[in-house]
């Protein structure tokens, strides 16, 4: 396990030095590439069926993945369950199995977190860092350490075609078909009975507790073994105010994109100033690190019309439908959920609310805080302990369960 934390680390340091410019001029962003382009007879096919794929070379900070991969794309619904499609990366390692049973299969889902193709795992994984360096390249290191224990791994462009950052059911669904279609994808050898689990951290987490949450009504076909969540964002609005005014202000602005492209029907924009109108533009291509550099600070205050405009009730609802506290669905495997107590970005206290009644209907968590860290270093802190869990899970052990002891919110 040490190891395992040594070499994630080295990973992160490496970002600056390994990145390969060349690799990156001849990656076209996904708004570019033909592939990601969504068919006129897209709702021909079933949620979760393989509409094409392709064999690609992926890489973490510049290290070669142990695997072979495919991008594959897939049917899908948006949040208004229209059909649709997106991206999976499916990597197969290149060593035979020798575990019990067949190989196993991890979904991650990245922090996608940003509005632009740029943003998402499929293009980090194969154009690198030097491609606008995002959070979804920033976890490479972790499908890394995956793929090591034998693991299959997929990772789901879950935002869809439209980018749409923090929208639950366009996520959740994007994060379950992409399960179905790397399981009946025949070239990666797996198969429906693969023992399967979900693992995201921050923005990943979301998109990942989303999935399970709609899993026995949205995809009864799938059986996950287990979930990791680090980092869990549990409330969007607890989350935005952490952000508002801060360093990484900006990604207010950025992540109204978003709810902008899902709810067109209650004009956003009326609620914000001409500035704000105008940093929500600027903000519409970027990842979160961009959107952070380019409005420093930035806070709800100088983007809403008049004082309070941006959380009218309309807003409020919206915002509370696409939290996980506000999902009513409960997961069906058990969770490692894990979060730094110190956490500047995602506060604990919706975790641990969540976590409460999860609890409560009957799911067996393994809560962990830590008391030293934040929300970046716990990425990295926190993924031994989720490698552990699922080493557990796929060999057939009891999961611990803590829900006694989870703090009061």
């Amino acid at each position: 396990m040490k190891r395992a934390l040594i070499l994630i680390s080295l990973l992160a340091i490496s970002i600056a030095t390994l990145a390969s410019p060349a690799s990156a001029a001849r990656v076209p962003v996904p708004e570019k590439d033909p592939f990601y382009a969504v068919p006129a007879n897209v709702g021909t096919y079933a949620p979760g069926a393989v509409i094409a794929s392709r064999k690609v070379s992926t890489s973490a900070f510049g290290f070669p993945m142990p695997a072979t991969a495919w991008q594959i794309k897939y049917r899908t619904n948006d949040s208004k369950g229209r059909a649709s499609a997106t991206v999976t990366t499916l990597l197969v390692p290149k060593a035979a199995w020798r575990g019990a049973g067949t190989r196993p299969l991890v979904s991650y889902q990245t922090a996608e977190d940003g509005v632009a193709g740029k943003c998402a795992p499929s293009y980090a994984l194969t154009a690198g860092p030097i491609a606008d360096f995002s959070n979804s390249e920033g976890e490479t290191g972790v499908m890394y350490l995956a793929l090591l224990k034998g693991w299959a791994v997929t990772v789901p462009d879950y935002e869809g075609p439209r980018s749409e950052f923090l929208v639950a059911k366009t996520e959740g669904q994007a994060v379950l078909d992409g399960v179905r279609a790397s399981l009946a994808f025949t070239e990666g050898g797996l198969a429906p009975t693969t023992k399967t689990a979900l693992w995201g951290y921050s923005g990943g987490s979301f998109a990942s507790v989303h999935a399970a949450q709609m899993q026995p009504t949205y995809a009864p076909d799938l059986n996950f073994s287990a979930l990791a969540l680090g980092g869990l964002v549990g409330d969007i609005r607890s989350t935005i105010d952490k952000f508002s005014g801060g360093p990484a202000g900006g990604a207010v602005a950025m992540g109204v994109n978003g709810f902008v492209r899902a709810y067109p029907e209650l004009n956003i924009a009326d609620y914000l100033s001409p500035t704000g109108i105008a940093k929500v533009a600027k903000a519409s291509g970027d990842c979160l690190t961009d959107a952070a550099i380019r409005f420093p600070f930035l806070s709800i205050a100088q983007i809403e019309k008049t004082p309070g405009s941006f959380y009218s009730p309309a807003i409020v609802a919206m915002l509370h439908d696409n939290s996980p506290l506000g999902d009513p669905g409960t997961p069906t495997m058990p969770i490692y959920d894990y979060h730094a107590k110190l956490d500047e970005f995602a506060p604990i206290g919706p975790d641990r609310e969540l976590i409460t009644r999860f609890c409560h209907d009957g799911v067996t968590v393994q809560h962990v805080e830590d008391l030293v860290g934040e929300h970046i270093s716990e990425l990295v802190t926190g993924a031994p302990g989720a490698i552990a869990f699922f080493s557990d899970r796929f060999a057939g052990k009891p999961a611990v369960n803590t829900c006694a002891t989870v703090p009061a919110p």
